[in-house]
């Protein structure tokens, strides 16, 4: 019988260790993302599909372990535990917090002003660590994959065990339960390289070039921290410990191999504790070696370790200030402190959740999560290698804790030494880099200025004169002629692209009009002013532009029903932020200078108003509202030093941020100061008024405002 030919194991996908597994279907989804988009939407059941079953298995598994790792501690272990292990962990948490506070200011300077989101009008929420580890119901926690509830709870039943005459009797039935999902999740790790398939191929889809290159700059920040790192945690326990190198190494390598490969940190632990306690059998009976604990007592430790916040957890949330960045809104090394103390305790909640509450605290843009996901396959892994490292400074750290004042300087000093060079020479390069690649990379600015009309109508003509007409829908119809000023810094309601074409939604909005009315539009444009004034001598019919409506507008002139809600909000210089957003903490001792274009839709009330939400639960700063012909004043050189802020829409001032990319649209006030886009009517004619209200209100109703808003305030295609 003829032999049947067949691929070598290394060829066949099956016969690849998982972790290769893995990564080949990682590159081919990218590859798939980024060629062929369309694949994305069929791909996306099965994502959901890992996503579920990888989530199924977490919990049980997690409850055993904790349980079966604290009920099986020994007397010795929980003295050793007392008296090192919270020292050593409270250590290493600090020195992965002061590398994440360090690394950040090795990024270069970044130009980036984006587009309107809603989500900016989105409150923080404040992290409440009682009710997040302490819940009401512990089986709504496990239904809401609460784990630091999980770890406390399970914790502390792991702990009441101990004094239990059934621990004997309930040990090994944790343990075969521990085996038993262990199983479990072996079963479900088959399917983890498709939904690594579907995942990335999702995610490149979605990718643009210039969010590649941020991203490259995470991926380099990581890259050093796990260097750097490594470096000195390798000094450290040469320095305390009588291990040398060559064993240390043969400690590491197997789980650092298999959790590299795999980004499962879980499935190495075993081998882990294995090899150290070979490692440890392997020391010389000396008296250093004798006063440490007893290697039985190393998975309980490892256990514990691992449920708690973890190195690699914490170097993680360099995510937060590289997003911060990535939006031209760094974070300064206090801004960087404060957020790790809130979110180190969170960070066993996983990494989305923390990073969207971290998001939300720091003035963010949630979008900036999706960032997650297109990090997210070697963000998890360097995490999981750096808890790695971390587990076993902590393991050997406390195992030899008697043992501290025997200090080997020379390890300890070249480690931190080479670490600290390596920090320095890695990071000023990685700037270098980066500013090289970064440079001339904005280009929402172009984005903007090439956006082109929703409406299909012919380019609105100019209008030849201003001389007074009659302004009735009649008239109009008859004339065949709709006369319409335009205000000149209404952008992005009204602005010239550019191709020099007068664009914009108001223009959308108008041309769609005049097209319903079977009638030519015509356009002139000028300041909020002059509108006014050939409103009143009727030299044109409408007036629009970003025209916000106001008792004191109303009662000179006529007004149409809003067809658009906005919100107030602040544009700022970009080294201003900080000072407007710390107000409450760092009063000015001065007014706040903010500038106006537009007088009708300020008065002592909202001015009141607006000190009122900058100030907060503080003291309340004295705010000036100055009144200027024309928004461009406030991007001048002149305007920048006069003004702290200019007042506008939010919606309208993120385009001009966009604009001006070194200024930055603060949403300060939430959605709380509202306002409502009208448009200016001269004359008296009742009917024309009816008719452009009922027009607007169908227009509304029709979704032709909600496609205008999507292309001229969210900028989409």
């Amino acid at each position: 019988m003829a032999e049947v030919w067949r691929l070598p194991g290394w060829l066949r996908f099956g016969a690849l260790p998982i972790g290769n597994q893995c990564l080949l279907m990682l590159a081919a989804g990218a590859l798939l993302g980024l060629t062929v988009p369309g694949a994305a939407p069929l791909l996306q059941p099965l994502g959901l599909a890992f996503l579920q079953a990888s989530q199924v298995v977490v919990m049980p598994f997690l409850i055993c372990e904790l349980i079966a790792g604290f009920g099986g501690l020994s007397s010795e272990a929980r003295r050793a535990l007392l008296r090192g292990g919270v020292l050593v962990l409270l250590a290493l948490w600090l020195v992965a917090a002061l590398v994440v506070i360090v690394l950040p200011s090795f990024l270069p300077s970044l130009v980036y002003s984006g587009f309107f989101r809603s989500d900016l009008f989105l409150e923080p929420e404040t992290a409440d660590l009682l009710r997040t580890y302490l819940p009401d119901n512990i089986f709504a926690a496990l239904a809401a994959d609460n784990f630091p509830a999980v770890v406390l709870f399970s914790s502390v039943l792991g702990i009441l065990l101990q004094g239990m005459d059934e621990r004997q009797q309930l040990l090994p039935v944790l343990e075969a339960m521990r085996r038993l999902f262990a199983r479990l999740n072996r079963l479900v790790a088959r399917i983890i390289p498709y939904g690594i398939l579907a995942l990335s191929t999702l995610t490149f889809s979605r990718l643009d070039l210039a969010q590649l290159v941020r991203i490259q700059a995470l991926f380099q920040l990581g890259l050093i921290a796990l260097l750097v790192l490594s470096v000195l945690f390798s000094g450290v326990v040469l320095a305390f410990t009588p291990l040398t190198a060559a064993g240390l190494w043969r400690i590491v390598r197997g789980p650092l191999a298999l959790t590299a490969s795999s980004a499962n940190l879980l499935i190495a632990l075993p081998l882990l504790i294995e090899g150290l306690r070979e490692e440890l059998d392997r020391l010389p009976p000396t008296p250093e070696a004798a006063t440490g604990g007893r290697a039985e007592d190393l998975s309980p430790l490892i256990s514990l370790g691992y449920a708690l916040p973890t190195v690699g957890q914490v170097v993680s949330l360099l995510f937060i200030p590289f997003a911060a960045w990535s939006v031209d809104r760094a974070l300064t090394p206090l801004a960087i402190a404060r957020m790790l103390v809130t979110a180190v305790p969170s960070s066993v909640a996983g990494m989305k959740a923390v990073v969207r509450q971290e998001l939300l605290s720091q003035g963010l843009p949630l979008d900036l999560l999706q960032l997650v996901y297109v990090s997210g396959e070697w963000l998890y892994r360097l995490e999981k290698v750096l808890a790695l490292e971390g587990l076993v400074v902590l393991a050997l750290l406390v195992h030899f804790g008697a043992t501290v004042h025997r200090v080997r300087l020379l390890p300890l000093v070249g480690g931190a030494g080479a670490a600290a060079a390596l920090l320095l020479g890695l990071g000023s390069a990685n700037r270098a880099v980066l500013a090289h690649l970064l440079r001339g990379s904005y280009r929402n600015d172009a984005r903007l200025m090439a956006l082109t009309p929703v409406v299909p109508a012919p380019v609105p003509a100019p209008l030849p004169a201003l001389r007074p007409q009659p302004v009735t829908l009649r008239a109009i119809l008859a004339r065949r002629v709709l006369r319409v000023g335009v205000r000149r810094d209404g952008l992005p309601w009204a602005f010239r692209n550019r191709q020099g074409r007068l664009v914009g939604y108001d223009i959308d909005l108008m041309a769609s009009l005049a097209r319903d009315l079977e009638v030519r539009l015509q356009v002139r444009e000028g300041s909020l002013a002059e509108l006014e004034r050939w409103l009143q001598q009727d030299a044109i019919d409408l007036a629009v532009g970003g025209i916000q409506a106001s008792p004191q507008r109303a009662i000179r002139q006529r007004l149409s029903r809003g067809y658009q809600a906005v919100h107030l909000g602040l544009v700022v210089p970009d080294g201003t932020v900080g000072m407007v957003q710390n107000l409450p903490q760092h009063p000015l001792g001065r007014p706040l200078r903010v500038a106006v274009a537009d007088a009708d839709s300020t008065g002592p009330e909202l001015r009141d108003r607006i000190a009122r939400e900058l100030g907060g639960s503080g003291t309340r700063p004295v705010v000036e509202l100055v009144s200027v012909p024309s928004k461009d004043v406030f991007f001048t050189p002149a305007g920048q030093q006069r003004f702290d802020a200019l007042l506008t829409t939010a919606e309208g001032g993120s385009a001009w941020a966009v604009l001006h990319p070194r200024t930055s649209l603060l949403a300060a006030f939430r959605d709380r100061l509202g306002s409502e886009m009208v448009v200016g009517v001269a004359g008296d004619d009742q009917a024309l008024t009816t008719y452009l209200d009922t027009w607007l209100a169908r227009a509304q109703a029709r979704g032709l405002t909600t496609t205008l808003f999507r292309r001229w305030i969210l900028a989409e295609p």
